[in-house]
């Protein structure tokens, strides 16, 4: 079993950078995806560990992987073939979905309750799994700023907007009608989503779904909108570190972090 492992996940915006020990995450670091290349090194050399990589951009990956080689740095990718835990993953899923899964269904749902769990970064995304860890299915769509950013690619006079300000009262000018329409419609796609996943996970079951949320509009929906039993901004790293684990050793075990927020359902 490792006792030391730098657990990695490269999405489309940051990369970051998780250092476990005895199973605790004690340290953490990010930086812009597009700095890979240059920084990579630097963040791999800060501690002596293992390496575990998530990576949903395949330049970055690799800058990652040839950093490892040149560090003499031990290497272990995840995918949907090399993690343990979960039954029908398709094996092209996304790296940072899969390990969402396993650390939603194996953290929180204690290895036999449903979950669903959604991730908010570049796409929002769900998944769900049942109790005996099955994955039933799930959905993509653009995620807020992604919405913000096709607006203004498709539509010449909607300017280039970052979310900031949004509220739940009609718009006063194309900003507002922007930002507040967008934020809105998310909420209400979230809400679509976990109904119609709660009803389809019942389906096979009693228990009622735990709901987990990660991603860097998480917290934000989830104060507008509790909809939420966990929001962990770590779920993908400590599910890098799960599915590294059990590769070596299946008896892992994690206990739920005491940063993870929390809201009664």
């Amino acid at each position: 079993m490792n006792t030391s492992l730098l657990a990695i996940d490269a999405g489309n915006s940051r990369v970051k950078y998780a250092h476990f020990l005895h199973g605790k995450l004690i340290n953490f670091w990010h930086h812009p995806t597009d700095a890979t290349t240059a920084v990579c090194a630097e963040f791999l050399a800060r501690v002596d560990a293992s390496v575990a990589l998530a990576s949903v951009v395949p330049t970055a990956g690799d800058a990652i992987k040839a950093a490892c080689t040149r560090l003499g740095k031990p290497l272990f990718e995840v995918n949907a073939p090399a993690q343990r835990f979960l039954t029908g993953m398709k094996d092209t899923m996304g790296a940072d979905r899969v390990a969402d899964a396993v650390a939603a269904w194996k953290i929180y749902g204690k290895g036999r309750r449903p979950v669903l769990v959604m991730g908010f970064g570049t796409a929002t995304t769900l998944l769900a799994i049942s109790g005996s860890g099955h994955v039933k299915g799930g959905w993509i769509a653009p995620g807020i700023h992604t919405t913000l950013q096709v607006l203004h690619d498709h539509c010449e006079l909607l300017p280039l907007l970052t979310m900031e300000g949004q509220s739940d009262v009609l718009g006063h000018d194309t900003e507002s009608h922007m930002r507040n329409g967008v934020f809105l419609g998310h909420i209400g796609l979230v809400k679509q989503w976990l109904e119609s996943g709660k009803r389809g996970l019942n389906g096979g079951g009693r228990s009622r779904p735990v709901t987990v949320a990660t991603g860097g509009w998480a917290e934000k929906v989830q104060a507008f909108a509790p909809l939420f039993n966990h929001i962990d901004p770590e779920l993908t790293l400590r599910g890098v570190y799960l599915i590294a684990e059990a590769a070596a050793v299946t008896s892992a075990t994690v206990a739920p972090p005491a940063s993870s927020t929390e809201s009664a359902k």
